[in-house]
């Protein structure tokens, strides 16, 4: 049990930033989704075998359970119009910018969340992690050269898609 306290005194910021950005700013949702991963994270505690870091191992339990929160509530169609809240920086931007921001994200997860299992994923941990592609690797049992080319693929159809579907130059 004190080595599950220290777990979570340690990585709890990490789950909850990591669940902040996925949630696109959306504070309650995001505490809500960080005490569910540490829920998850105690029951499965004893099939934690160490060949990855803890942090690697909880962001992996973050994202299913942001993923099957959006499942649960049926709101993978609607994917972030319904529970985006507001960005870090609407300080420093103008409400139109602001507005034009947040559209640009929410149509960029879009494109996200329509990739390959496989891409979706390193996208996911790259984008909103800022994960290292060797971590990546580990995570999904694929060699770090292969995170970095689909991570760079994925880069180059997410912006292709953000062009010809929502006019978007990036």
């Amino acid at each position: 049990m004190e080595d599950f306290e220290k777990l979570f005194s340690c990585y709890y910021g990490t789950v909850y930033n990591f669940l902040l950005k996925m949630t696109n700013y959306h504070e309650d949702l995001a505490a809500e989704l960080t005490q569910d991963t540490f829920y998850n994270a105690y029951l499965a505690i004893g099939d934690f075998k160490g060949s990855c870091k803890p942090e690697t191992w909880l962001i992996a339990i973050a994202k299913n359970r942001f993923y099957m929160f959006l499942r649960d509530k049926k709101k993978a169609a609607l994917s972030f119009e319904e529970i985006s809240g507001d960005t870090a920086d609407t300080d420093t931007l103008s409400p139109q910018d602001e507005t034009v921001k947040r559209q640009v994200l929410i149509h960029a997860r879009k494109v996200i969340d329509s990739m390959e299992p496989k891409m979706r994923d390193v996208m996911i941990y790259r984008i909103y992690s800022d994960m290292p592609y060797a971590q990546i690797g580990k995570l999904l049992s694929i060699k770090e050269n292969s995170a970095k080319v689909i991570f760079f693929r994925g880069k180059e159809i997410l912006r292709k898609r953000l062009k010809e579907d929502y006019g978007y130059e990036i």
